[in-house]
């Protein structure tokens, strides 16, 4: 019994493993954002989004699920590329890297600080490939001014690369705290497994107690 038991957690673990490796290869990648505003609370400042691209290949970076316990303001047009830049906080906001046309992509927002602000990031391209080691950089900054000229917290909080063979890697300076998000594909086979796991020991304990019962 107990080796049947361990064959079913290692094949749980290799559903997993395939799981996670579906993920790595897949052409998209979620990120949770946390963003520690407290110091900050009942402050005035701008929001300063980027999203620019080095020889990549064509992408997207999606903000969405935004929420805060400020209070957001206007979104600043003045620093907005509207053609590459579209949807406003606290909806989705997309920035679209196309050839490098583009050039620097970004979104302002004003915002009455209060302790935190949380979002997701998610990447996709269908376009993975050459030119080889190209990427697409995204960014979040805070700031007194909608110009980014005078910085709050150090400025940048945070770089996510989208490099052009699909992966990803990012970096926290300052406030920041951000992970990646499982794939659903990854959460159903590893769920698959467990439940498998426990059917097989619900069984195998009922025809147990029924031996016991008959001996």
């Amino acid at each position: 019994m107990k080796i049947i038991t361990i064959k079913l957690l290692i094949i749980s673990l290799v559903m997993l493993a395939a799981g996670s490796a579906f993920a790595t290869s897949s052409p998209y990648e979620d990120y949770n954002v946390t963003i520690d505003t407290s110091s900050l609370n009942g402050t005035n400042g701008y929001l300063y989004l980027q999203y620019n691209p080095s020889s990549a290949v064509n992408s997207t970076a999606r903000v969405y699920g935004f929420s805060t316990d400020g209070t957001l303001g206007a979104q600043s047009v003045n620093v907005v590329n509207g053609s590459a830049v579209t949807g406003t906080l606290p909806g989705n906001v997309v920035f679209a890297n196309t050839n490098n046309a583009n050039g620097i992509n970004d979104y302002n927002n004003a915002e009455l600080f209060g302790n935190s602000i949380n979002f997701n990031l998610l990447f996709a391209s269908n376009s993975f490939g050459l030119p080889v080691g190209g990427s697409s950089t995204f960014s979040l900054g805070l700031y007194q001014d909608e110009f980014g000229a005078s910085p709050l917290l150090g400025g940048t909080l945070f770089t996510v690369d989208l490099l052009n063979n699909g992966t990803t890697s990012y970096q926290v300076f300052s406030n920041a705290n951000v992970s990646t998000v499982p794939e659903p594909g990854t959460i159903v086979l590893l769920g698959a497994g467990l439940l498998g796991l426990c059917i097989y020991n619900k069984r195998r304990m009922s025809i147990t107690a029924l031996e016991q019962y008959n001996s």
